[in-house]
């Protein structure tokens, strides 16, 4: 158990530095903390919200696509990054500490990646290293990569006056994208639907892949220029 509650908890740690040792100038410890600590508590109302809306949902099809599309962008999507995003708008947001558009990437990763690691503890422990390590290289990167990019919504917010809430369709947009093939594969491995055949499976993994690398290589790319720009006004 130990070890399971390492390999769960590791990723999001080092993924947290990583964001955080990216800034030129680091955010204040007990901000970035605080961050991490209200990311964590969003577990408690996204559960509260898909025990809520699962069960009439559960009525409107058998077809593993609908079920899947339903699991990924009403259960998973939506419910995540409204209530991360209600973290960086209503404490980050306003702080002091969040001065600049890298601060964005940093606080939007960190709440991000607080959720991340309860989560990550909640199905690594019921699936084992195996799963631990596939969602270290998959699952938790996304969620950075997702949390960073609504940072930078927020950031565009508060420093560049674009509408507050334009923050959020891009990364609901994505997570739906990233789960849906997944969910749909659980959906019918579960019997909730009928039986996919292998290339349908193969397309659903591939179309999943493909959303994480586009993600994290977009997320990647905004980082480095969030960094030249940092550079340019040190100069």
């Amino acid at each position: 158990m130990p070890l399971l509650l390492l390999s769960a908890l590791i990723p999001a740690l080092v993924l947290l530095l990583l964001f955080y040792f990216s800034d030129r100038y680091p955010e204040p410890g007990r901000v970035v903390l605080a961050t991490f600590g209200l990311g964590v508590l969003t577990v408690i109302p996204v559960v509260i919200f898909v025990l809520l809306v699962q069960a009439p949902l559960a009525a409107v099809s058998q077809d593993p696509y609908v079920v899947g599309a339903i699991d990924a962008f009403v259960l998973a999507s939506l419910p995540e990054e409204v209530f991360k995003f209600l973290v960086l708008a209503l404490y980050v947001r306003k702080h002091s500490a969040f001065d600049e558009p890298m601060d964005g990437l940093v606080y939007g990763a960190t709440a991000s990646l607080g959720f991340a690691a309860l989560e990550n503890v909640l199905y690594v422990t019921g699936g084992g290293l195996g799963l631990a390590i596939t969602r270290a290289l998959t699952a938790v990167p996304m969620h950075a990569a997702l949390g960073a990019l609504l940072g930078y919504g927020v950031a565009r917010s508060r420093f560049d006056g674009r509408p507050l809430l334009l923050a959020l369709p891009l990364p609901i947009l994505l997570h739906g994208l990233y789960d849906w093939p997944l969910l749909t594969l659980r959906a019918a491995g579960s019997g909730e639907g009928g039986a996919l055949a292998d290339g349908e499976v193969g397309m659903l993994i591939v179309g999943a892949l493909v959303i994480l690398i586009v993600t994290l290589a977009s997320t990647a790319r905004l980082a480095r220029r969030m960094r030249r720009e940092q550079r340019v006004q040190a100069a």
